[in-house]
């Protein structure tokens, strides 16, 4: 199933959840948005629960996820959709 010459294991099963989310969501006839979007959600909401785990505060889960490329904004919308 792996290449030797994967580095990355955590990486190479991310992209096999992408890839199976991507023809799930594609056989159910969602748009090509619709599905980019909801992997990005999902790869946001893992990040926010990882750092939720390790017990960091929102203001903190938000710094981190900014310095990873995430805009400040989809973090917090993340954070609240999860809360309610």
């Amino acid at each position: 199933m792996f290449d030797v010459d994967t580095v990355n294991v955590e990486k190479k099963l991310q992209e096999i959840e992408d890839n199976d989310l991507y023809n799930f969501m594609k056989k159910q006839g969602y748009s090509e948005e619709q599905i980019k979007s909801a992997i990005r959600n999902t790869h946001l909401l893992d990040a926010i629960n990882r750092l939720k785990e390790i017990l960091c505060e929102p203001e903190e889960i938000v710094s981190i996820l900014q310095k990873d490329g995430w805009k400040k904004e989809e973090i917090e919308t993340a954070i609240k959709s999860q809360a309610s």
